[in-house]
């Protein structure tokens, strides 16, 4: 029983580390997306994308009967999960990443909301290490992110919107403890996606954005594709690790992000990492290794 628990924590554990992939790559395209498309426009457009993708690849493991029949519980924690990660969280980032750097988005991910929400709304257990250790992460990403020690506290708008979306984000993350097991983890993925795009373009026609009719081209349409498939993936792994591995370890893995995104930057535009980056993300890497192994401990 145990080494069925362990092997399943592990998948999660992989399924994290595979969406904090996945969170290095995103920033790209909204930036490429803005000149074409309102906020909320390239949003939902995303969403929708993703939601055909997801639909596309997990059709045989999505039982339609089962989810036209699910209870009304269900179904308003799947919609109220959507509206907080998606409709509140994604958008509040992507207009953050409109507003301000990307390095300044990366660094306020840092603060540790999914960790400090676990131990308040999950109860999970606290202990010094394991604070340590988030701290440990907290510190890799300040000196991955800062570049202008001089302005560390400076907040203007761009970096409240980001701390905002932070917030939502996690609570999404974490909420996945609330659902049963009615769903499998790809009938939840692909229903969030759904009801993310529908809640988000209802959102963009109150707010009087019309229809993306306009600026269409070869190029959008396979940003757009691509935000879909990375946005199926997203939906897809933080619902899966996040039914497997508790919050506290589930951050510390998130927030090897900026490592990816470094390494991306790498292979994309040939940026080398400088000495301070390097130890940044030594530093994060090894945190989560070490918080993994504390948990591996505790449930020995």
């Amino acid at each position: 029983m145990n080494m069925k628990k362990d092997e399943e924590k592990n998948k999660g554990i992989i399924a994290l580390i595979s969406l904090a992939v996945v969170y290095g790559i995103l920033p790209l395209i909204p930036r490429y997306l803005s000149t074409s498309f309102e906020l909320l426009q390239q949003v939902y457009l995303r969403m929708f994308a993703g939601f055909l993708i997801s639909f596309l690849i997990f059709r045989k493991r999505i039982d339609l009967n089962k989810l036209l029949n699910l209870p009304h519980r269900e179904w308003g924690i799947i919609i109220l999960r959507a509206a907080i990660y998606y409709l509140l969280g994604v958008t509040l980032y992507t207009q953050a990443l409109l507003l301000t750097k990307i390095s300044n988005v990366v660094l306020i991910g840092a603060i540790p909301s999914t960790a400090i929400l676990g131990f308040i709304l999950l109860r999970e257990k606290i202990t010094f290490k394991k604070i340590l250790l988030v701290l440990m992460s907290v510190l890799g990403v300040f000196i991955i992110s800062i570049k202008d020690f001089s302005n560390l506290f400076s907040f203007g708008l761009g970096e409240t919107v980001a701390l905002l979306s932070t917030l939502f984000v996690s609570l999404g993350l974490i909420s996945r403890r609330w659902q049963t097991k009615e769903l499998n983890d790809k009938e939840i993925s692909t229903s969030m996606l759904f009801f993310a795009a529908l809640l988000i373009f209802i959102t963009s026609l109150l707010k009087g954005d019309g229809l993306p009719l306009n600026n269409w081209g070869l190029g959008v349409f396979l940003t757009l594709l691509l935000g879909g498939l990375l946005n199926a993936g997203v939906s897809f792994f933080m619902n899966y690790g996040f039914s497997r591995v508790n919050a506290v370890l589930a951050s510390n893995i998130l927030a090897t992000e900026p490592v990816f995104a470094a390494f991306f930057a790498f292979l994309v535009f040939r940026e080398l990492p400088i000495p301070k980056e390097l130890a940044g993300g030594l530093i994060i890497i090894s945190s989560a290794i070490m918080m993994n192994k504390l948990e591996s401990k505790n449930n020995e």
